[in-house]
């Protein structure tokens, strides 16, 4: 039972009452009586505490045996009233195994036999363990309603046509275990239409001569409310209501918080062990932390192996990734050095044999350039399980292993697609208008794979965003320390990211409107800004697209201004 997880009904081990002790010095008779169950072996231990966390209170803890060899553990908590004229009691036992009506009451053996407690939080209620009468008509609907809230018990209503003297209860032949548990009244036959008129909103009624067991709130699972009335004549045969009550009894008895409260601390800080019970709980315990370190141990030596080999793929991808880059430079010299050739044999040669050696040079650039695109998937791939592997090597060295990552969400299927989920899922992320600078994107065969390094590479930016305001810019100063930190939760290659231009571009002032796009005029009063950072999206020969953008995740907005997402731009 854990502050949230609060469940609605008393665990099937457990006991649980309350009421008053009419009189003073209760305490005392509670301590002769414990002490005298104690010398006849009835109880095993008690202690008694005044003033334990409770105010005035005096504790009782008590210990015992039931049904042969089952421990039950059992705590009363007395706080006087004297204006009252008694003590509020609360008792609460747990056992090993679900408890067994046919026990004795808890109630009974902390209790002497003649004094009996009320129930409710009135010390004037009614009595366990007698027939009771209800109320006149003035103060009948507020008693009812009072019981019908108690989840600690159970009351059941008898209709009698007219009073006979002495009083019989049909339900002494319950179990001695509901003892404290359950209340009987008897309602005259003036009464009954008082009491139906009460019973009206649940459901149920009060039949003559029979009974009814007022319905709890919240009802209880698996009871009907036919299973709750008794139309048998019960002063003749009281069978059918002592069955109806063992089934309520079945059910799930419910509970309120400040109850289950005392059930957990009743557990917590239980002080009668023996000694041979703390010992086997320490070994108990010594052993459950064993397990758990041998199974984290084991857990995080497979996947510390399993990050090593994938980081060695890794490198070996990066490699990949290095020698399709040169061969892509080195088919475009080739390329150029073949244009310059072709150049100077238009006039000495045909056209047919000047458009073979064309083809086969475009040939050997088109494979240069499948050879890249197939790397950088790799290293897509590549960088997606690094992720999941730190993810679960970090679970593997906690106690309490957090989740692992769940799937990321779908890939846009278009650029306007992309355009919505960012604006809906990435907060940190302002795109511009980005409708006009990829319509030369639209319909490439390398769409979709633009499409998705894109959505990945915002991811990415927002990733980063978050973290940098998380963490600081002594930890994540700029873009290209988020790629290089164990912890990023989101991240491409560290080799598609340009944090500037070249000086040359630069310094010109025509090729720096081409990268100059509007931001907000909280970044620049302008209202447009020189974006030079720039991460590549696609390689090769034109539109090989990029991504420009302004960090501002240290300045005013703490966002990522993206301001340009189309072909490479002169």
């Amino acid at each position: 039972m854990t502050a949230t997880e609060i469940p609605e009904a008393f665990p099937e081990t457990v006991w649980a009452s309350r009421g008053w002790f009419v009189g003073s010095g209760t305490a005392a008779l509670v301590t002769a009586r414990l002490t005298a169950l104690q010398a006849e072996n009835v109880i095993e231990a008690w202690i008694r505490t005044d003033s334990r966390g409770h105010g005035q209170d005096t504790v009782f803890d008590a210990r015992w045996r039931a049904g042969g060899n089952v421990k039950v553990r059992a705590r009363l908590i007395l706080s006087d009233d004297p204006q009252e004229g008694g003590s509020l009691w609360q008792l609460t036992a747990r056992a090993e195994r679900a408890w067994d009506w046919a026990w004795p009451s808890p109630l009974a053996l902390f209790t002497p036999g003649d004094t009996m407690p009320a129930i409710s939080d009135q010390p004037r209620g009614a009595l366990f363990g007698e027939v009771c009468q209800l109320p006149l008509d003035t103060a009948l609907r507020g008693h009812l309603r009072e019981v019908a809230q108690c989840p600690w018990s159970i009351a059941v209503l008898v209709h009698e046509s007219h009073r006979t003297y002495p009083v019989m209860s049909s339900l002494a032949a319950l179990p001695p275990g509901l003892l404290g548990r359950v209340l009987e009244y008897r309602v005259t036959g003036n009464q009954r239409q008082a009491v139906n008129r009460f019973l009206h909103p649940t459901g149920v009624k009060l039949p003559p001569r029979g009974a009814v067991i007022v319905p709890s709130h919240p009802p209880r699972p698996g009871i009907s409310l036919k299973d709750l009335e008794v139309r048998d004549d019960v002063a003749v045969d009281p069978a059918p209501l002592l069955a109806a009550v063992l089934q309520y009894t079945a059910a799930p008895w419910p509970a309120t918080p400040t109850a289950l409260a005392l059930v957990q601390e009743l557990h917590g800080t239980w002080a009668l062990d023996t000694d041979t019970e703390r010992l086997e709980q320490a070994t108990a315990a010594l052993q459950r932390k064993d397990r758990q370190l041998k199974a984290l141990t084991t857990d995080r030596d497979t996947w510390r192996s399993i990050a090593t080999t994938r980081e060695t793929n890794l490198k070996y991808a990066a490699l990949a990734i290095q020698d399709a880059g040169s061969r892509e430079q080195t088919a475009l010299k080739r390329l150029r050095d073949t244009e310059q050739r072709l150049a100077d044999l238009t006039a000495a040669t045909g056209a047919s044999a000047l458009t073979a050696v064309a083809e086969a040079a475009e040939r050997r650039r088109g494979q240069a350039e499948q050879d890249v695109e197939a790397a950088e998937e790799i290293l897509d791939m590549q960088n997606t399980e690094i992720l999941r592997l730190r993810a679960r090597l970090a679970a593997a060295g906690t106690p309490a292993a957090p989740p692992l990552p769940s799937a990321t969400p779908p890939v846009p299927g278009s650029w306007e697609e992309l355009v919505h989920q960012a604006q809906r899922d990435l907060t940190r992320i302002v795109l511009a208008d980005i409708t006009h600078t990829t319509a030369p994107l639209r319909g490439h065969p390398l769409e979709q794979v633009w499409i998705r390094r894109t959505w990945q590479t915002l991811r990415t930016l927002n990733a980063y965003a978050e973290a940098t305001t998380e963490h600081g810019p002594q930890l994540l100063p700029h873009l290209a320390a988020y790629l290089r930190w164990p912890d990023a939760s989101d991240l491409i290659p560290a080799t598609r990211h340009a944090p500037g231009e070249s000086e040359s571009l630069t310094t010109s002032s025509r090729l720096r409107a081409t990268r100059t796009f509007p931001v907000p005029r909280t970044i620049d009063p302008s209202g447009r800004m020189f974006m030079s950072e720039h991460i590549r999206i696609g390689s090769g020969r034109p539109p090989a697209p990029r991504l420009h953008l302004h960090d501002d995740t240290h300045g005013r907005t703490r966002q990522i201004h993206i301001g340009y997402i189309g072909p490479h731009l002169p």
